[in-house]
């Protein structure tokens, strides 16, 4: 199996990308001084936005807590429920009350 990622990006997202690891840390300094854990942060920057995860706020906290940087929560963010729901055919939800029943005549 091979490690190597075959992705394609257009520019705009690349840049989006860019910036959640500037922001994140991982510039090109950092990538000179530990490229180990610079190809992983991108790795995993890609595999995550490949798999449907666009937010650059959400990409940023999952970089962290994939360095252990945050600790994790035990709330969902709103995209990943927003995606959980929609994977598992979840609609909103619906609320239906009974109407009373009619009085009757005598």
């Amino acid at each position: 199996m091979s490690s190597n990622l075959h992705l394609s990006v257009r520019t705009s997202d690349m840049a989006i990308l860019q910036g959640v690891l500037d922001n994140a840390g991982y510039d090109c300094t950092s990538s000179l001084e530990d490229p180990k854990c610079y190809n992983i942060a991108v790795k995993l920057l890609f595999k995550l936005y490949n798999d449907g995860m666009t937010s650059p706020a959400a990409l940023t906290i999952e970089l962290s807590r994939h360095f252990g940087k945050t600790p994790l929560s035990s709330k969902s963010s709103a995209e990943f429920e927003k995606n959980r729901k929609l994977i598992q055919g979840i609609g909103p939800v619906v609320v239906v009350s009974r109407l009373p029943a009619p009085e009757q005549t005598r």
